[in-house]
């Protein structure tokens, strides 16, 4: 096994060997999940828009069905993750194989079910709106970083966006339900 220079890979922004991400990607995540919070924190405090929609679904099922999308929303989130930066290549290779032969994105699509099922917990109607700048953002970052992968593969990259869809997994085209 080689030797692996552990300065070269110690910050995932600068990794020789990932293509690379938006350099205020993180940051933003970070702000948009503060703001999240704070729109269902002032919703429930202040303006109670959730009230208006709750009474027709029991808190008990919005609970289940918004812990099970979280579950499901941070394992593909934490799954996508390990598989990118666990282990350190020589040069950047595409993955396309696992979820990555599914969906392009799913770490992003992971963070935005985590959301999702935040907002049936809640219903709070301050964080639907939230969550439109939550899918803009995530849409303009994983654009950001479709680029540099066009940049570093070229027409291997594009074939593959062709081939496996950006968000939502063609469920019976890729023999999953054949």
């Amino acid at each position: 096994m080689t030797e692996i220079n552990e300065e070269l890979y110690k910050d995932h922004e600068n990794r020789p060997d990932l293509a690379g991400e938006h350099p205020i990607g993180d940051p933003l995540q970070l702000a948009t999940a503060i703001v999240f919070a704070v729109a269902l924190a002032a919703d429930y405090l202040f303006f109670h828009s959730y009230l208006a929609i709750s009474a027709g679904f029991p808190f008990a099922i919005r609970l289940a069905i918004g812990l099970i999308i979280i579950g499901f929303g941070g394992w593909l989130a934490l799954r996508g993750i390990q598989i990118v930066f666990r282990d350190y290549r020589p040069e950047p290779i595409m993955i396309t194989k696992g979820m990555f032969s599914v969906i392009r994105h799913p770490i992003y699509l992971g963070a935005m079910l985590v959301y999702v099922g935040v907002i049936i917990m809640t219903l709070s109607l301050m964080g639907m709106g939230v969550f439109l700048l939550v899918i803009l953002l995530y849409q303009w970052l994983a654009k950001h970083e479709e680029m540099l992968m066009i940049g570093l593969f070229g027409d291997k990259y594009i074939d593959y966006t062709k081939r496996v869809p950006m968000w939502l997994p063609r469920l019976f085209s890729q023999g999953l339900f054949k």
